[in-house]
C-alpha cells in the first residue's frame, strides 16, 4: 500500500517512489493555498512560454478557484513533484523506509481537511455560504439564471437543508481529529466531498480544483487504513495485530488529547464566532428601509405614461440591502441600481450602480404603497409603487407537507 498506519521496516520502490510524488505534490499545494500569489512571476513565464497564452490572466479569481492561474500552478506542482521525486529516489536510494515522515504528512494532510472542513461546514450550519433566496431572487426568471446561481438559490432556499450539509462537514472534521474515529472522518470527508465536487462540476461552480483536491486529501487518508478497511468490508478477515504507529504512552496521549481540546475550542470558537456575527447582521438585524420586493403599478415618463418605450419602464424593484435595488424591466431586463433611502427627509437618492451622477427623487411611504417622483436625468417622473407580500411567490407560500396526495411540481 503508498499509505499504511502500521510501521514498517522495509518499504517496496514503489511505495517509496508514490510516497515522495505525493509528498511533494500536496505540500506543494496546501501551501499554495496560503501563498498563491507569490508563484506569479514563475506562473506568467509557464503561460507565456510554456502554453503561449497570450491574454492575460490574473492570480485574483474574485471568488473563483478554477483560473488559469490555478490550473498553471497545479501543471508547476505536478511537474515539479516528479522531477523532485526522481531525483530524490537517486539521492535517497539506500533508505527502506519513510514511516516518520510518513506519520507527520498524513498529520498535516488531516490538520488541512479538519480545518476546512469545519470553516465551510459552519457557515453553512448558520446559512450563510448559500443564504436565504433574495427578493432579487424572486422577481428572477428562471432562464435568466446561471447553473451557479441555481445551485446557490437551490442550496439557499431551505435552513434546514444547508445545516444538514454543514453539520455533515463539521462531523467529518471533527471525526478526523482522534485516532479510533479518523477512518470513519476519511469515509465521511471522501463521500461529503464527492458531493460537493460533483456539484461544483455539475453546476459550473469555480471551486472545482479545490473540493477535488479535498476529497483527494480525505482519500489518502483513507489509503492509511486500507488494510483494515478492504479487509472487513470487502474480504471478510479479521485484521489482527495491527498496532498504529507511533505507539503513544499514556502520558503522550494526554498531552495530544489536550492540545487537540485547545485547538478545536479555539477553531471552532472562531468559526461560531464569526460566523453568528454575519448570522445577527444578515437574518437578526432590522432590515433596511423599502426592504422587500414592490411591483410598479404605475409608471410616468414626462406628463404621458412612456408607452412608446414600454419595454423600459419597471415591472418590480427589489431591495434586499441598503444603498441598492433590482429593478427589472418589462423586457425582464434586470439591473442593479443605486438606491439611497433617507426616511427622516423622505427621498431616495437613485442612479446606475457605481456611477456618480445621481438623482433625488421625493418619496411617499403610505400602507405599502409608495410613490417616486422627481428627475432622473432629464426626464420627469412619476412612480407608483405597490409592496408584494412574500407569501405572494409559491416558494415561499408552499411551506412542508408530510401528505401529499399530488405532487406540486410547477
Amino acid at each position: 500500500m503508498i499509505f499504511t498506519r502500521e510501521k514498517k521496516q522495509v518499504w517496496s520502490l514503489f511505495e517509496k517512489i508514490s510516497f515522495r510524488f505525493l509528498f511533494l505534490y500536496f505540500t506543494l499545494y496546501t501551501v499554495s493555498i496560503f501563498t498563491g500569489p507569490l508563484w506569479k512571476p514563475m506562473i506568467n513565464w509557464i503561460g507565456k512560454s510554456i502554453f503561449q497564452i497570450t491574454r492575460e490572466f490574473s492570480s485574483n479569481g474574485r471568488g473563483s478557484g478554477d483560473t488559469t492561474y490555478a490550473y498553471l500552478l497545479l501543471f508547476l506542482f505536478f511537474c515539479v513533484a516528479i522531477i523532485s521525486a526522481f531525483l530524490w529516489s537517486i539521492i535517497d536510494k539506500k533508505r527502506k523506509s519513510y514511516n516518520q515522515l510518513q506519520y507527520g504528512f498524513l498529520v498535516f494532510i488531516r490538520i488541512i481537511v479538519i480545518f476546512f472542513m469545519l470553516n465551510y461546514g459552519f457557515v453553512k450550519i448558520f446559512h450563510l455560504q448559500m443564504s436565504e433566496v433574495s427578493n432579487a431572487d424572486l422577481i428572477k426568471n428562471l432562464g435568466d439564471k446561471s447553473p451557479m446561481g441555481l445551485a446557490w438559490t437551490f442550496m439557499g432556499f431551505s435552513k434546514t437543508y444547508s445545516f444538514f450539509a454543514g453539520l455533515a462537514e463539521v462531523t467529518a472534521g471533527l471525526l478526523l481529529l482522534f485516532r479510533r474515529t479518523q477512518t470513519f472522518g476519511a469515509i465521511a470527508t471522501v463521500v461529503v466531498m464527492l458531493n460537493v465536487f460533483m456539484m461544483n462540476l455539475c453546476f459550473d461552480i469555480p471551486v472545482k480544483i479545490f473540493s477535488f483536491h479535498l476529497m483527494l486529501m480525505g482519500l489518502l487518508l483513507l489509503l492509511a487504513d486500507a488494510k483494515r478497511v478492504f479487509g472487513v468490508l470487502l474480504l471478510n478477515k479479521n485484521i489482527t495485530n495491527y498496532t498504529i504507529y507511533p505507539k503513544l504512552n499514556k502520558e503522550e496521549t494526554r498531552i495530544i488529547a489536550i492540545v487537540k481540546l485547545v485547538l478545536v475550542v479555539l477553531t471552532c470558537g472562531l468559526f461560531i464566532f464569526t460566523s453568528y456575527t454575519r448570522y445577527k447582521k444578515q437574518y437578526i438585524a432590522p432590515k433596511t428601509a423599502l426592504f422587500g420586493v414592490w411591483k410598479v403599478t404605475t409608471f410616468k415618463k414626462g406628463t404621458d405614461i412612456a408607452k412608446k418605450d414600454f419595454t423600459k419602464q419597471w415591472k418590480y424593484i427589489a431591495i434586499d440591502r441598503a444603498k441598492m435595488a433590482s429593478i427589472k424591466n418589462f423586457d425582464d431586463q434586470q439591473n442593479y441600481y443605486t438606491f439611497i433611502v433617507d426616511t427622516i427627509k423622505n427621498t431616495v437618492v437613485f442612479g446606475d450602480y457605481k456611477s456618480e451622477n445621481l438623482d433625488t427623487l421625493q418619496l411617499i411611504n403610505k400602507d405599502s404603497i409608495v410613490t417616486l417622483a422627481g428627475k432622473i436625468k432629464t426626464d420627469t417622473v412619476f412612480i407608483k409603487l405597490q409592496k408584494k407580500k412574500a407569501k405572494d411567490f409559491l416558494i415561499n407560500s408552499r411551506g412542508f407537507h408530510w401528505v401529499n396526495e399530488f405532487p406540486l411540481n410547477r
